[in-house]
């Protein structure tokens, strides 16, 4: 129980009047002792204890009446939110409120969106500190840099902007590194007393046992932590956790497949669900798979971007209780075109004798409406791994004999960075020196080592289901179109010493040969961010008969698009990761500016010179630092680059997915991980001041000193008439 007035109990201190004033009676008469006196004490003996007995009750009816009187005018509250007992105690302090203005804080309940109601508490608890206490206000996502730090409370207008100001965030509360965060903040407080109230959600994404390291330390320094719950008890969501690229490069003017992954945490069944997909700001309704409650789908897409350089583009759910996890953004720098180098080892003029014409006929067909694949032809006898030359996408190795070891320290830098490999074997190919060069035990390019070479004849390979694979395409075709395929030379590999060691499992098998032992006719190996694929046979008619079929088209299409240099995602972070764009240029870099998401307004931005570095071939640089990616959606940079003019690049920041799972975490188990802090957790729902929450019982007291005072009057007049 509390009082909105609590001044007014001292009233009930009069209760004593009416024990003084039968004191004071009991003292205003001299005894005097005379004769007839001994038979009116023979009477008074046989009443004397139902008299005291009615005067006790009496006396106890007249003390109740002012007490319940200054009772009901203190306005008694029945099960307050006991926020009204954290304020105005003790001597001076420093108060910290702790605002949690992650994503989740978003979810409207009944009440509202739980951020509105934290502002309403945070703003309550600071207009009614003590004006010789002094406030800080922090947030979640920025704990040590705090909104306005150490501030007079009696400043209460200035208080009142900062807490107003706060906006929120997409960003993921991680409990044990806000606490970490808030602890700079305390640490610099005037007052020794030290207090910390976290308004938040209570939702459990982010909590974790290791707040309790911090908890230990604030409960030997004496730190008062307290929680208030402004969270909603539903936990019905619907959310976009990712969207996600099936293809490793995004050509310009070239459809491209992507997935988002949709969970439906609603008690409701999503059918015939539409989504709006964004792709330059232009919006195209799509049709969302049935997503029953509790399950998650991956829903098609398909994006074109209409030019090449920076681009992005968004999809976003119907609104639902958060809609700040129903849209979901993706920048990527699109390509106008994709460099593919095939090294020719046994070049000829014939049409089609030499040992790359095959591969280059189905790679010079274009992509959708872009002509966008770009075909190099050289010999074994250039050197195709020049830093001179521009960096392939992808460089294909035809039956070349013998590369320098040079070369391969280049090719292995250049995969390590991306690039893709592909390597066919031939009559003229080292396999000993390849294995020297390329399956080093430290750096493998090779998923497995050459062993030897068969010219067994057999007919056939066969696709393994691997997903995702470069050639999964295949699996979508009969397996007759593989069958008949006539194999007359393949170079066996050594797949036991592929799959041992430390690298194993970057290795995978893609296809088979038919031949007596199942010999692997296409390999994969990732190193780094790049693929080298190795075909177990010639890429020309000498070894087999498989150019020549139509399936060897779709099969070299997709081996270059699955190998091919991906398209960076480091364009697109978490909300609340910084930006660092490295601009690489021998011009000055100036003029940076940033335009924040949803038409923000322009902030410029320093460009940092970087010191000179021998090793990077890329030259001189500038860097560009984003620090504050609180905000989801896409943030546009500009700079100037001397003669070159105004350069652009866009990124996205995405909410954390973490926030999405709303089950909340009980005040119980808050207080258990803060142990041996002793954590006062309440609940503030609806709580717009800072007046205690409850029943008030003032009209119940009111009828009862009514009740009270008929029934003195009764009683006082029966007592005296019994008398």
């Amino acid at each position: 129980m509390t009082f909105l007035s609590p001044l007014l109990i001292w009233g009930a201190l009069l209760g004593a009047i009416p024990i003084i004033i039968h004191l004071l009676n009991r003292r205003r008469f001299r005894r005097v002792e005379w004769a007839p006196m001994k038979y009116l004490k023979l009477t008074v003996q046989r009443n004397r204890r139902r008299i005291q007995l009615e005067e006790l009750l009496l006396l106890l009816l007249r003390v109740a009446l002012p007490v319940l009187l200054f009772l009901a005018l203190a306005r008694p509250v029945l099960s307050p939110t006991g926020l009204e007992r954290w304020v105005g105690g003790g001597g001076r302090s420093s108060e910290v409120v702790l605002i949690d203005d992650s994503l989740s804080m978003g979810y409207a309940g009944e009440d509202g969106p739980a951020f509105q109601k934290a502002l309403q508490v945070a703003g309550a608890l600071l207009g009614a500190t003590p004006a010789r206490d002094r406030c800080t206000v922090a947030t979640a996502s920025s704990p040590n840099a705090p909104v306005i730090h150490d501030v007079e409370a009696s400043r209460r207008e200035e208080l009142a902007a900062a807490v107003s100001g706060v906006t929120q965030s997409a960003t993921h509360a991680a409990w044990p590194a806000v606490l970490a965060g808030v602890d700079d903040v305390l640490k610099s407080c005037t007052y020794p007393t030290r207090r910390l109230t976290i308004v938040t959600d209570l939702r459990r994404a982010g909590w974790d046992a290791d707040v309790a390291e911090m908890a230990r330390r604030w409960a030997d320094e004496e730190v008062v932590v307290r929680v208030v719950d402004v969270g909603s008890e539903a936990t019905s969501n619907v959310a976009i956790e990712s969207l996600v690229p099936l293809e490793r490069t995004i050509l310009a003017g070239a459809p491209s497949a992507w997935e988002a992954v949709i969970r439906n945490d609603s008690p409701r069944a999503l059918a015939g669900a539409k989504a709006v997909l964004r792709v330059d700001d232009k919006p195209t309704e799509v049709t969302l798979p049935e997503i029953r409650p509790g399950e998650t789908v991956r829903a098609p897409l398909s994006v074109a971007f209409a030019g090449a350089g920076p681009r992005e583009f968004s999809l976003q759910l119907a609104d639902d209780e958060l809609p700040a996890d129903s849209r979901r953004w993706a920048a990527v720098a699109v390509k106008d075109s994709l460099l593919i180098r095939l090294v020719d080892g046994e070049p000829s003029t014939e049409p089609f004798a030499s040992e790359v014409d095959f591969l280059a006929a189905p790679l010079s067909i274009g992509v959708g409406a872009a002509e966008a694949w770009r075909v190099e032809v050289l010999t074994d006898h250039d050197d195709f791994a020049s830093p001179r030359l521009e960096t392939p996408d992808v460089l294909v190795l035809a039956n070349v004999a013998a590369p320098t070891p040079e070369q391969a320290d280049r090719l292995r830098r250049l995969v390590r960075e991306g690039m893709g490999l592909m390597i066919f074997p031939g009559a003229r190919t080292d396999l000993g020196l390849y294995n020297d060069l390329f399956f080093a035990a430290d750096a493998p390019l090779l998923p497995f080592p050459f062993k030897a070479t068969s010219d067994q004849a057999f007919r056939g390979l066969a696709i393994e289901p691997a997903r995702p694979s470069p050639l999964e395409r295949l699996l979508e075709l009969k397996a007759s179109a593989f069958e008949r395929v006539p194999v007359r030379w393949i170079a066996t590999v050594d797949e036991a010493a592929g799959i041992s060691g430390d690298k194993a499992d970057d290795v995978r098998t893609l296809a088979r040969w038919n031949d007596p032992d199942r010999s692997p006719a296409v390999a994969e190996r990732v190193v780094g961010d790049g693929r080298v694929l190795l075909w177990t046979t010639t890429a020309d008619r000498a070894g087999n008969d498989w150019p020549v079929e139509p399936s060897f088209v779709m099969a070299i299409r997709e081996a270059v698009k699955g190998a091919s240099r991906a398209t960076s995602a480091a364009n697109t972070v978490t909300a609340g990761e910084p930006i660092r764009r490295v601009v690489h240029s021998s011009h000055e870099v100036t003029g940076a500016q940033l335009t924040p998401p949803e038409g923000g307004e322009p902030v410029s931005l320093p460009a940092v010179p970087q010191p000179d570095d021998p090793t990077d071939a890329e030259g001189p640089s500038a860097r560009i630092d984003v620090a504050d990616t609180r905000r989801a959606g896409a943030y546009r940079l500009s700079w100037e680059e001397g003669p070159l003019g105004t350069r652009e690049d866009v990124f996205a920041a995405n909410p954390d997915p973490r926030e999405s799972r709303l089950e909340r975490i009980a005040p119980g188990e808050v207080r258990k991980l803060m142990a041996p802090l002793d954590v006062d957790v309440v609940e503030a729902r609806g709580v717009e001041s800072l007046g205690p929450v409850g029943r008030e019982i003032w009209r119940d007291l009111a009828a009862a000193l009514l009740v009270l005072l008929v029934a003195e009057a009764a009683f006082a007049a029966w007592a005296s008439r019994s008398r």
